[in-house]
Order: C-alpha cells, then sequence, then structure tokens
C-alpha cells in the first residue's frame, strides 16, 4: 500500500466559520554565549513591527506570568532536528518521546495528556501563531519540518490565553524563518544508523523597496524543501516524508503587513506496534505479534502491514494593520485538507478539511499615566471529516465496515488586559469563551456481509468560561518572580467521541459515547533570570493543577475505550538552569575568544496522583470493575525526570556535549498500578564544528551503552503490550551550507 503522490484539492464547497527545588535549565538564547537578561516589562510597541518580530516575543514572555521556553533556532541546527525529541530535552515539564524513532510520539505537559496512546491530543500546535490542528484539537506531528522554523516558542498550562486555554496542556508555536533570517540558499544533509538519511535545501530573500500607491512596500520570502528516510529500528518501522514548507510577506508602509503560509506534506510510515515488557527484553526490534481481539480485525501489524499514509496541504494568510497610535488588528483565515489512507486493525480511509482562524485587536495605550496592554480575540473552527473503514485484509481493503461523517463547528474567544501598576509590577487578568459542537452519522456494516446493521446520529455541545489572572514582579534588573490561577477546559476529540464502548460497558446507541469534557483550575508560582554577570540563568516552577473528569484511556469488558476520571491532581516542579563554569582552560583569552566550558540541566518532580475510586461497566451485563482506587498514580510519566548536559566550546569553531537522560524510577503505565516502565539511564554526545559562518558539522551519537528501553509507552493495554522501544546505539552526522 502506499501513499498518493499528488494533493488533492476538494472542489465541494466548505461551510466557513467566521461568524523546582532543584536542578536547572530554561532556554538560554544559545550555547557558547551570554544569557540574555530578562526583559523589564515595556509595553509591547506594535508601530513598524513584522508579525513575527522576535524582540515582540521576547517582550510577551518577560510579561507572561508562567514557565514559558524559547527554543533558539541554533539550538534547533545543533541537533539532529529529526523530531521534538531533539530540541526539547531540555524544557522541563515537556516531554516528547518518540514511538519509533518517528517524529509521532508521546507528547505530554505536566501530564495532561497521557492518554494519547496515538497520535496526538491535548496540547495546541501552531505555525507563527495559526492553530494547525483539526477543529476538534486532533493533531500529529509528521507534517512539520523543523528545519524550516526560526524558533519554538513553548506555552505552558491554561495560562497561554490566546494559545492554549482551550487545552489544559498548554501550547507549542512553530515560527517559520522568512526572508529577514534566510540565506539566498541554505542546505542540510544528514545520514545515520538504522537507513537513516535526510535531505533539506532552502531559499529566502528581501526585496528591493517598491512602491504600491503612495506607499513604500518590501516583499521577501522564504521556501524550504526536504525529505527523510528511515528503514527503522524494529520490524516494520520505515519511515519516509517529504515536505514544503513557504511563506511569502509584504510590508507596505510602517504600518501593515500581509505574509501567506503555504504547507504541504507527504507522509508514509510502516508501524511496528508496542510490544510487552517480555517481548521487549527478548527482542526489541520485533514488532507486535500478538492476535486481533475478533475474526474480522487483523492482529499482528507487520503480516498485517500496519501503517499510515497521508497527503496534506494547508495554506494561511496573516495581516496585521496598526490602523492608530497604539492599536493594531490582525486577520489570519487558514484552511487545509488531508487524505489518509490507514491500514491498522481494520483500514481507514478519510478525507479532512478544516478551515477556521482568528480576528483579534490590540491596545496599548496608558491608563492614568501606567503602561496598559489589551487584547482581545476570536477564534472560529470548522472541521468536515468523512471516514470510510474496511476489513483489513493483510493489508488491502476488504468488506467496507464503516460510513462515519463529522462535523466539528468551534468558536474560541478571549480577552486579557496587562496593567503596571509600578514599573516593577505588573498584573495579567482575563478570560476565554470557548463553544464547540459536534455532530455526527456513524453507519456499521457487518464484517461478513456488508449489510447495514445501524445508523447512529448524535449532536453534543461543550460550553466554558474560563478566567484567569497573574502577577510579575522584577525582583533585579534581570530577574522576575511570577504566578497565576487560571481555568482549564478541553472536550474530548472526535476519535475519543466515536470509541464503540461506553464506559459503562453498553454499546452506544447514538454515533458519540457518554463521555464529558475535562477541566482543571492551575496553580503556579515561579522564578526567572539571570544573574548580574550573565553567568547563570534559570527558572524555577511549581504547578498544581486541580483536575476533574480527567479523560482517561480505559479497557472495558476487553475493549479499548475512553472514560472520565472524577477527579485527579497533578502537582510538579519543573526546574531548569544554565551556567558558565570556566573560561580560557585551552585557550586563554579575552571573553569572546577563549573556550569555555557550560552546565546545563533540566529536572521535573511529576505526581500525578487520582483523588477519587474510577469505576466501569455496570451496564449491558457487564460487571461493575474498580479501574483505579483513590491515590493510584495516573500512568504514563515518570515521577523524576532528570536530563544534563556539559559542552566544551572552542574559539576555532569547535564544540562538544556529552549528555544524558535519566528516568530515576519505573513508573505505572497502567490505572490499576499492576504493570510499570523501567527505570534507564541514557548516555549521548553531540559534537559540531562550525568552519566558517557559512558552513558547519554536526554528529550525535544516542543511547552509547546500548540499553533496552521504552520511552514511550501505551497506557492501559488490554494485552499488555505497553512499551515502545527506545532505539539502540547509534550514530548520525551532517552538514549545513549556506550562500548569503
Amino acid at each position: 500500500m502506499t501513499a498518493q503522490t499528488f494533493f488533492t484539492i476538494p472542489n465541494r464547497p466548505i461551510i466557513l466559520s467566521c461568524v523546582a527545588v532543584l536542578s536547572l535549565l530554561l532556554s538560554i538564547p544559545s550555547w557558547g554565549e551570554a544569557e540574555e537578561p530578562v526583559e523589564t516589562l515595556p509595553v509591547v510597541t506594535v508601530e513598524g513591527k513584522k508579525i513575527e518580530n522576535i524582540d515582540i516575543v521576547k517582550e510577551e514572555i518577560a510579561r507572561r506570568p508562567a514557565s514559558t521556553i524559547l527554543i533558539p533556532e541554533k539550538q534547533i541546527k545543533e541537533s539532529r532536528a529529526f523530531n521534538l525529541t531533539d530540541v526539547l530535552q531540555f524544557a522541563p515539564g515537556v516531554r516528547f518521546q518518540s514511538r519509533f524513532g518517528a517524529d509521532e510520539g508521546q507528547f505530554q505537559i505536566r501530564g495532561t495528556s497521557l492518554r494519547n496512546n496515538f497520535h496526538h491530543r491535548g496540547i495546541n500546535i501552531l505555525i507563527n501563531g495559526i492553530y494547525f490542528g483539526d477543529a476538534d484539537g486532533f493533531s500529529d506531528f509528521e507534517s512539520i519540518d523543523l528545519q524550516a522554523y526560526e524558533r519554538i516558542e513553548v506555552y505552558k498550562g491554561a495560562n497561554a490565553l490566546r494559545y492554549g486555554a482551550n487545552t489544559i496542556g498548554g501550547a507549542i508555536n512553530f515560527v517559520p524563518r522568512t526572508g529577514y533570517n534566510a540565506s539566498i540558499l541554505q542546505t542540510r544533509l544528514m545520514g545515520g544508523s538504522f537507513g537513516m538519511y535526510s535531505g533539506q535545501v532552502s531559499s529566502g530573500q528581501v526585496t528591493e523597496p517598491f512602491k504600491v500607491g503612495t506607499m513604500d512596500t518590501t516583499a521577501d520570502y522564504y521556501i524550504s524543501a526536504s525529505g527523510n528516510h528511515q528503514d527503522g529500528f524494529q520490524d516494520n518501522s520505515q519511515q519516509a516524508r517529504g515536505r514544503l514548507n513557504a511563506n511569502f510577506g509584504f510590508q507596505i508602509g510602517d504600518h501593515q503587513e500581509v505574509r501567506a503560509y503555504i504547507l504541504g506534506a507527504v507522509v508514509s510510515e510502516s508501524l511496528p506496534g508496542s510490544i510487552t515488557l517480555e517481548q521487549m527484553e527478548s527482542n526489541r526490534k520485533q514488532a507486535n505479534s500478538l492476535g486481533g481481539i475478533s475474526p474480522f480485525a487483523c492482529g499482528p501489524n507487520e503480516p498485517c502491514k500496519y501503517g499510515r499514509y497521508y497527503n496534506l496541504i494547508r495554506a494561511g494568510v496573516a495581516y496585521r494593520n496598526e490602523f492608530a497610535a497604539h492599536q493594531y488588528f490582525e486577520i489570519i483565515p487558514y484552511y487545509s485538507y488531508q487524505y489518509l489512507d490507514h491500514p491498522i486493525f481494520q483500514t481507514i480511509q478519510q478525507d479532512n478539511y478544516n478551515v477556521g482562524g482568528e480576528i483579534r485587536y490590540g491596545n496599548t495605550h496608558s491608563i492614568l499615566g501606567h503602561e496598559n496592554f489589551f487584547i482581545i480575540g476570536h477564534q472560529p473552527r470548522y472541521a468536515d471529516t468523512n471516514q470510510l473503514r474496511f476489513v483489513n485484509n493483510r493489508g488491502k481493503r476488504g468488506i467496507q465496515t464503516q460510513n462515519l461523517s463529522l462535523e466539528t463547528t468551534t468558536f474560541g474567544t478571549y480577552l486579557e488586559n496587562q496593567f503596571s501598576v509600578t514599573n516593577d509590577f505588573l498584573l495579567i487578568a482575563g478570560g476565554r469563551w470557548d463553544y464547540s459542537i459536534r455532530q455526527g452519522r456513524n453507519q456499521l456494516f457487518s464484517p461478513f456481509t456488508g449489510a447495514l446493521t445501524s445508523s447512529r446520529n448524535d449532536v453534543r455541545q461543550f460550553n466554558a468560561i474560563t478566567p484567569k489572572a497573574g502577577f510579575v514582579y522584577r525582583t533585579t534588573p534581570t530577574s522576575q518572580i511570577y504566578g497565576n490561577v487560571s481555568r482549564g477546559y478541553e472536550p474530548p476529540i472526535n476519535i475519543e467521541l466515536t470509541s464503540s464502548i461506553n464506559p459503562d460497558g453498553s454499546i452506544p446507541t447514538s454515533a458519540f459515547i457518554d463521555l464529558d469534557a475535562q477541566r482543571a483550575w492551575q496553580f503556579e508560582l515561579g522564578t526567572r533570570g539571570t544573574t548580574a554577570d550573565n553567568r547563570f540563568s534559570w527558572d524555577l516552577t511549581a504547578f498544581n493543577l486541580e483536575m476533574q473528569k480527567e479523560i482517561l484511556a480505559s479497557n472495558i469488558n476487553n475493549q479499548s475505550t475512553y472514560q472520565n476520571a472524577r477527579g485527579t491532581r497533578h502537582t510538579g516542579i519543573e526546574a531548569g538552569g544554565t551556567m558558565v563554569v570556566a573560561h580560557g582552560l585551552l585557550a586563554p583569552g579575552p571573553k569572546g575568544q577563549s573556550d569555555m566550558i557550560t552546565v546545563r540541566t533540566a529536572y521535573t518532580w511529576s505526581l500525578f496522583k487520582f483523588t477519587d475510586d474510577v469505576n466501569s461497566g455496570g451496564a449491558g451485563g457487564v460487571p461493575t470493575a474498580l479501574v483505579a482506587k483513590d491515590g493510584n498514580r495516573v500512568p504514563g510519566a515518570p515521577e523524576h525526570y532528570l536530563n544534563g548536559e556539559v559542552r566544551y566550546d572552542h574559539p576555532a569553531g569547535f564544540w562538544i556535549a556529552p549528555n544524558f537522560e535519566w528516568v530515576l524510577a519505573g513508573y505505572f503505565v497502567d490505572n490499576a498500578n499492576t504493570a510499570k516502565n523501567p527505570a534507564y539511564f541514557l548516555v549521548n554526545l553531540k559534537a559540531g564544528y562550525n568552519y566558517s559562518k557559512n558552513l558547519s558539522f554536526f554528529a550525535e551519537g544516542r543511547n552509547l551503552s546500548n540499553q533496552t528501553y521504552a520511552g514511550a509507552v501505551v497506557v492501559n493495554d488490554s494485552l499488555n503490550r505497553y512499551f515502545n522501544p527506545g532505539q539502540g546505539i547509534s550514530g548520525f552526522g551532517g552538514v549545513e551550507w549556506k550562500f548569503n
């Protein structure tokens, strides 16, 4: 089974929805450079700024009353940039673990999306602030090429009002390069273990000014094309990607900008599946070989040719107009289409259309002589999904078993005000209203005869107001303390609502199962900053999430489904920092021309617990069962997670950085707390050589002790297939060249 080779744009109309005690890291702007001091809380001045301007971002982060991470281009460039594990390793409180060496993985912030046993939910993904996922909150990472992005911003928790308040986990924003910060020609080539190779070519440039009417105008462009392939570490884990990223901008006069974005991807991947602990310890390279649970469900992954193949095209436009002093508005529409061919236990064929956008207004007029920043915005989204499902006849489509139609309409309206009480003390207050309608029609057919057996319809509505309040206090010119209280609200995604069995064990009589949205109150307090000499930077945060109706991946009567917990509590400490420990050891000289040793570390303590019993069954002859006891751990995340690195930089351009990843103790992978993922300790090594400003080399060795471990897990699997084996000892190398 192969992926389609051309994108298909639908010609039927689409409805437009306009209407830390404790260790140390946060993002240091780059290795080998002193940390920049924390910004000093000025109100953002919007006149003449470009939409993606980095200075605006730094000022906004300094004014945010929560832990936020900025990963700069250099940190992306000096990694494999193959998946998010490569760039998020030193982000405390954030954990991405690849499932089989690919860019699809288990991604969670503060434990709020541990149910994502496949693909992604619970954290908003954005491309330069433009929403990337489906209207219901479902998304994936396979289309995102890290090599095309200038920086990555991580907004933890529900305090990210514009970006992440409708997901309790927060948001991650990928900001692409533009003609203003790209080379006219740049290439990057990389190869390594398990048949991995990749290549990228990109170009960006700014034009000479020209006239549009009476206004001076400057245009720029950035285009990146890339492809990669890997044979894979496990059986049946071959991967291939082809991706295009482009944006075109026009700076019109001093106060207007238009930027268009295009993203395209062709994704092809075989799926090895998860395996049991015994299988992993005996042969970690094997694919899942356990059979299915019914005579019409294809079981073992390799003979059944489990895989995922899709084409995606996406386009968006961002228009910004600073129409008056201290005032601006932005209009940001987008559209995407995805065709999916997905042979798993059955074969899924899906057409998925998404359209949406954002309108927002900002005002920075002072109030009674005090600096003030007010923003209000509206985010409409609409999705139309059509899904057919067939018996998987060893990779070929058999009898049709399902015809599913889903429509999702979502509206989010937010407002926030930042008021400077003094030059050092900032108060933030805001709120958000989210409203979502889900409509579904689910027709089911006999897997033996193809005859229609049932037709179910349903409409669900989810509606919530989520307030927030916080403060930022500047304790020194280069440090702050901050805190917030935020409410989060997250409806279930459609793939959860369309499960085949209700939490009470009954078969649904409508298109959706009985599943509610999860909610939480978040409390956060932290400090960030640098020392006066810029040698040490830190970010230390403590948080507590009091969650109601957390959505769990569960098993009822040996069938996978989803249910709500009564109450859970997510408590944690996130601590990170960077320190320059020595200068001039082997290459003495003035600062900036001597060698340097830098240490960085990131530690996360996570205590996620059930605060009430969780039961299932009780209907249709299914006996009541205790799913989780009060006090059990919510499965899927280690309690103690530590990363550390020592880096040596030589002024000639050479650098080397051994690092480690350490899960200090085993952690539970099921709600009953009967099975654990063992602890592990990985040793890695990075090195590079910047021959000139236009030519650089990169190499990395991973899992150098060749440890058998599972970085990602599948929680609550009915056949104890909890483990996605991590790759064994491996090496990778690459070269990047650019012409200015």
